[in-house]
């Protein structure tokens, strides 16, 4: 039986953190539980030592061809080629309500990885306002299908300002707060 003290000593002495994968089904923003385990190691290691560990994300879906990338490397290349790629929203759409809803969940998980290793540029949570949010024809559809989900994702866009997790500029944030009181809204509305 490992005692807290010896766990922390162990933790101060983590330098590298790693998470394999071996299939591209799903990835780091697929679920909570890669950030609440992982994530939740990154953020021990930090608390601990004061500084980030140097993490990295293993890819042996292909065994011949294993790649390794950081975890600010791999967020990017998730963002680029799975959350704001055209076709994967196209697809999502198609879904309607549980569509929303998925998109809507894929925020929560952003912002948790945010808030446990840090890996969520300003211009992350630029894109991604852009492209679900302040997009007219994303947000009317979400409107109509899915309005609770269009509500999170503008509601967790103010938490990661609201938090200093983004530093989004004064246009941008008030877009945002005008685009929540509208949804609350329109959510009041359904619901009388």
């Amino acid at each position: 039986m490992i005692t807290i003290c010896e766990e922390l000593g162990i933790i101060s002495r983590m330098d590298v953190t790693v998470k394999n994968e071996d299939s591209r089904e799903y990835d780091m923003m697929s679920c909570t539980d890669y950030y609440n385990y992982y994530g939740g190691l990154i953020v021990a290691s930090k608390t601990v030592r004061g500084t980030l560990p140097f993490a990295m994300m293993g890819d042996s879906a292909d065994p011949k061809r294993v790649k390794m990338r950081t975890t600010f490397e791999e967020a990017k290349h998730v963002l680029r080629s799975r959350l704001t790629n055209p076709k994967w929203l196209e697809s999502m759409m198609r879904h309607g309500y549980k569509g929303a809803g998925d998109i809507s969940h894929m925020m929560d998980v952003v912002l948790g990885w945010d808030a446990t290793a840090e890996v969520i540029d300003d211009w992350m949570y630029d894109r991604i306002a852009q492209k679900y949010v302040l997009d007219d024809k994303i947000a009317q559809w979400m409107k109509e299908v899915n309005p609770y989900a269009r509500q999170n994702k503008l509601d967790k866009l103010l938490e990661a300002i609201s938090r200093g997790m983004w530093q989004a500029d004064d246009d941008m944030t008030e877009k945002l707060q005008e685009e929540y009181l509208d949804m609350e809204g329109q959510i009041e509305e359904i619901m009388e």
